[in-house]
C-alpha cells in the first residue's frame, strides 16, 4: 500500500544470479562510490536502519547492503531478506485483472457498481478507470479516522466494507475519467471484484495466475502479519519520520489489501520488473493498452505517468511502494536495459527514500532519462 505526495509510485533494481553474476561487468568505481554516497545520505536523512540496492545494465552491475535488518540484534541487512513491497503489489493485482479480462470474466467497460454497491459514482466508474487511476475515488488511506486507527494498531482488522464506508463519508476527488490521480481505493476494491469474478481469494488468484507462472519463488501475497524467513524487520518513526523509532514489522495485510499487501525480495523484484515491462503473461494487444499512460505530474526535471497498474518516470517503467516499516522501488528502462531495485526498512505510508535514491542514480547513469 502506498500513496506519496504528488505521485506515488515505483522503482527497481538488478540482480544477476549464478554463473552470469560472476561474469557480469561491475559498475565503475566512480558510479559505485556515487551509489554508496546517495544511499548514505538517504539513510542519514531518514534515520534508516538498513538499505539494500541492486543496479544492473549495460553500464555494469552493483549489489550492496547497508546497515542492519534488526535494531534489536544488529543483524546486517541482506539481499535475501523478505520485505513488504507495498504498492508494487498493484502491478500484480493489475496483471491478474487484465488476465481476467482476457479470459472473458471481466470487462474494461464493466461498472464498479455491478460488483460493489454503495460507492459514490460507482454506476459510472469503469474497471479500466479503476486500474488506470482515473476513477476519481477518494483515497481511503488519506482518511483521518482510518489513518489514526492504523497508526495506533497496524494489525487492525479491515476489509473492503471499511473502504466503502470511508468513500461514503468523503467526496470523490473528481468526475470519473476526468484525469489521472493516484488512489489506493481503486486497487483495494479491485481485489474484491477479482474475488467475485474468479470465485477465489485475491491472494490465491495472484499466486496462481501471476506469481507462480513468472517463477517468483520468494514472492508471496500473505494472509497473515507474519513475515517469511529470512526477513528484515520494519520500523516506523511517525508520519514524518521524526518520532521515536518503533518496530512495525507486523502489519495486517488486509489493511492494504490488493493495493499493497505483498512481500518479496530484491532478487525476485529484479527478475519481475523486466517481465512486467515486457508484458509477460499478457497478449501484445493487452500490453499495449497497459502502457498507455495518463499524466500524474510533469516538471522540467521529471515526467510521471500511470498506465494500467504500472508507473512511468520519464523512460523508466515500474512501481514503488511505502508502508509502515518499508520503502521499496523497482524500475526498468527498456531503452537501455537497466533496472534498479531497492528496499529500506523504515517508512510510513508516505515515505519514499528508495524512490529518491532511484531518481539520483537514474539521472547519474542516464542523464535526462527521467524527463523523456
Amino acid at each position: 500500500m502506498h500513496r506519496v505526495p504528488v505521485v506515488a509510485i515505483f522503482v527497481m533494481i538488478a540482480l544477476l544470479l549464478g554463473a552470469g553474476a560472476a561474469q557480469a561487468k561491475p559498475l565503475s568505481a566512480a558510479n559505485r562510490a556515487y551509489v554508496d554516497q546517495v544511499v548514505k545520505e538517504e539513510m542519514e536523512a531518514g534515520r534508516l536502519p538498513g538499505f539494500s540496492i541492486e543496479v544492473s545494465g549495460p553500464k555494469g552491475s552493483y549489489a550492496q547492503t547497508y546497515g542492519v535488518s534488526s535494531l534489536a540484534t544488529s543483524k546486517p541487512m541482506s539481499l535475501d531478506d523478505h520485505v513488504r513491497i507495498a504498492s508494487i503489489t498493484k502491478t500484480f493485482t493489475a496483471t491478474a485483472a487484465l488476465l481476467q479480462i482476457e479470459q472473458g470474466n471481466l470487462a474494461f467497460s464493466d461498472k464498479l457498481s455491478q460488483y460493489i454497491k454503495g460507492v459514490p459514482n460507482g454506476n459510472r466508474i469503469t474497471i479500466k478507470e479503476m486500474i488506470g487511476m482515473r476513477s476519481g475515488l477518494y483515497d481511503y488511506t488519506m482518511d483521518p479516522q482510518w489513518d489514526k486507527e492504523f497508526e495506533e494498531n497496524p494489525q487492525m482488522r479491515f476489509d473492503y466494507k471499511g473502504v466503502v464506508a470511508i468513500l461514503r463519508r468523503n467526496q470523490p476527488e473528481f468526475e470519473p475519467g476526468a484525469k489521472t490521480s493516484y488512489a489506493d481505493s481503486n486497487y483495494y476494491l479491485l481485489g474484491e471484484i477479482l474475488e467475485k469474478v474468479s470465485g477465489e481469494s485475491v491472494a490465491k488468484l495472484v499466486t496462481d495466475e501471476v506469481i507462480k507462472p513468472l517463477g517468483l519463488k520468494h514472492t508471496i501475497y500473505p494472509t497473515a502479519a507474519k513475515m517469511p524467513s529470512p526477513f528484515s524487520n520494519g520500523y516506523y518513526a511517525g508520519p514524518e519520520g521524526k518520532g521515536q523509532i518503533v518496530d512495525s514489522t507486523l502489519v495486517n495485510p488486509d489493511a492494504a489489501g490488493a493495493a499493497g499487501a505483498m512481500v518479496s525480495t530484491l532478487g525476485d523484484l529484479h527478475k519481475y520488473v523486466k517481465q512486467l515491462t515486457e508484458g509477460a503473461l499478457l497478449s501484445p494487444k493487452m500490453q499495449r493498452a497497459r502502457l498507455h499512460f495518463g499524466v500524474l505530474s510533469k516538471s522540467p526535471q521529471i515526467t510521471v505517468g500511470y498506465g494500467l497498474g504500472i508507473g512511468r518516470f520519464g523512460q523508466w517503467l515500474g512501481h514503488n511502494g511505502g508502508i509502515f516499516g518499508f520503502s521499496t522501488v523497482a524500475m526498468y528502462d527498456p531503452k537501455n536495459g537497466t533496472d534498479i531495485v531497492a528496499a529500506a526498512n523504515l517508512a510510513s505510508n508516505f515515505s519514499t527514500p528508495t524512490l529518491e535514491t532511484f531518481f539520483k542514480i537514474a539521472e547519474r547513469l542516464y542523464p535526462g532519462s527521467l524527463k523523456k
